[in-house]
This record gives structure tokens, sequence and C-alpha cells, in this order.
């Protein structure tokens, strides 16, 4: 096998194993996350049972006239208590649906873990014959040419994790200009009681609380996975300084505000304002990327180069 056959074989099967590592590594993760989430779905579930049993009692025909006179208006109680409800239950469907999607992505993680022991004893038997031919070639220069292909190695790797990082954001952007569609929409949340009747209203409502919630619990996921590959480069490698605490937790705040200020039409539009700060700061960082991706790919070329130049050389 030539050395060159071997390098490329060795160059897939190095791209193969991070990836694998990286899957080993996010499924302990997200079993953790997961974990947690079980315990923040057992907390709502009971709060949910709680709004319901209130607005089920506030709507039973039998109150006595002190009960009245106790809670005020019934009717401007029951809805109160409906947006109680409301909230909570829109808590609710958004953690269940983020459960859903982690619990896809765990099974995902775990069928390709599978493959990891097989690809990381090809990589050592690859590695180790390319060391056997280097050390039988009888050239003078061998270590020098060990000390380049060392550098390669750890370039491969770097590739494969900005590709990564790449795909992450691409992601993440695509979530993000998803949900910045749904909040534009929510611009005209406003002017729908005046079109029609107010159940149509109420329907309208419901239905695009729902659609935020699921857009919401994608968005978050796609970010969150952005962030660690991010993390995962580090800042030295990519020259970036970015708070991830801020990229992380916007999705509270457009949470938050959804709920308590849906109906104001200002509260959207700040809301949409600080899904556009981030959009266009996942976007910047994917551009950062390429350029990284690029850098890297030419880096490799001239490592072969140099390669090849001290073989060659007398």
């Amino acid at each position: 096998m030539s050395d060159n056959s071997i390098l490329t074989r060795l160059k897939s099967k190095i791209e193969e194993l991070y990836s694998l590592k990286r899957v080993n590594a996010h499924l302990e993760d997200v079993s953790n996350t997961l974990a947690e989430k079980y315990k923040e779905l057992e907390q709502i579930t009971s709060q949910l049972k709680k709004e319901e049993k209130d607005v089920k009692s506030l709507e039973n025909k039998g109150f006595r006239p002190l009960f009245y006179k106790i809670l005020g208006d019934k009717e401007k109680q029951l809805e109160t208590e409906r947006q109680e409800y409301l909230a909570v239950s829109l808590k609710y469907n958004a953690l269940r649906e983020e459960i859903d999607i982690i619990e896809y992505e765990k099974d995902l993680l775990q069928k390709k873990s599978i493959s990891f022991p097989k690809v990381k004893k090809e990589v050592e038997d690859l590695k180790r014959h390319r060391q056997e031919e280097l050390l039988n070639s009888g050239n003078p220069k061998r270590e020098e040419v060990a000390l380049v292909l060392k550098k390669y190695d750890h370039s491969v790797i770097l590739g494969k994790e900005i590709a990564e990082a790449i795909t992450a954001s691409s992601n993440a952007y695509k979530n993000l200009d998803g949900l910045t569609g749904i909040l534009r929409q929510a611009l005209d949340w406003g002017r729908w009681r005046g079109r029609n009747s107010s159940g149509y209203a109420e329907m309208m409502k419901r239905s695009k609380l729902s659609e935020a919630s699921r857009a919401l619990a994608v968005t978050q996921r796609s970010l969150d996975y952005f962030a660690k590959e991010m993390s995962d480069l580090g800042e030295t490698n990519m020259r970036l300084t970015l708070n991830f605490n801020e990229l992380n937790k916007f999705t509270d705040y457009f949470l938050d505000n959804l709920i308590t200020d849906w109906i104001i039409q200002q509260k959207i539009k700040n809301t949409l304002n600080s899904v556009l700060v981030v959009k266009d700061k996942v976007d910047r960082i994917k551009q950062s990327l390429d350029k990284e991706f690029q850098n890297n790919k030419q880096n490799l070329a001239e490592l072969l180069k140099e390669r090849d130049r001290i073989l060659l050389s007398q």
C-alpha cells in the first residue's frame, strides 16, 4: 500500500473517529439533559393539573353568592384563571416538544456510537502501518516527516471540528429564520380581534402560540448544539468572543414576553428584534467559520507539499 493511499484512508478514518468521539460525548450530555427535562416536566405537570382544576372549579355553576363577593366578578376571575392555565399549558407543550426532540436525538446517537470500537482499531492499525513504512524507508529525514504528519493529523481534526460547527450554525440560522417568520406573523395578532369574532381570535391565538412553542423547542436545541460546537473549537482557534449565555438563554426572554404581553404589539416587536440580533450573530460567526475552514484546507495542502519536499530532498 502506497504512502499516499494510507494517508488518504487514515484521513478519512481520523475524521470518522473524531465524529464518533463527539457522538459519545454528546450522547452523555443528551442523557443528562433528558433526565433534567423529565424532572422539570413532572413539576409542570403538577402545576398544569392545579390550574386546570382551578378553571373547572370556577366553571361550576353551583357557586354561592358569598363566594362571588369574595372572588369578585366570576367571568373576570374565570378569564384570569384561563390565562394562567394557557400560560402553564404553553410551557408544558414546549417542554414536551423539547423532550421529544431530545429523545429522537438520543436514539440516533446511540445507533451511531455502536461503530466506535471498530473505527478506533482501524485508525490505530493505519497509524501503525504508516509508522512502520516510514521507519523502514531508510530516509534520514523520517523524523521530520513524522512531525509533519503529526501536524497533518491535527489539522484534519481541526477541519472536522470547523465543518461540524458550520453545519450546526447553518441549522441554527435556519431555525432562527423560521422563528423570525412566526414572530413577523405575530405582529398581526392584535388586529385579529377586530377582524372577526372573539372565537376566531382565540382560535388563531392558540394556533400561533402552539406553532411558536414547537419552533421554540427546535430553535433552542439547535442553538445549544451550536454553542457546544463553538466551545469545543475554543476562542484561540476561532479568535472570536461570544457571550454564550446570551445565545443560550435568549429564548427564555422570548417565551416570557410571548406569554405575558403577546397582545401588545410593541412587546412582540421587541421580542422579534432580540431574535434578529441572535440571528445576525450566528450569521457573522458562520462567515468566520467559512474563512477558517478554507484556511485550514490550505494548511493541509501545504503540509502535504512539505512532506513531499522532505522526502524528495537529498
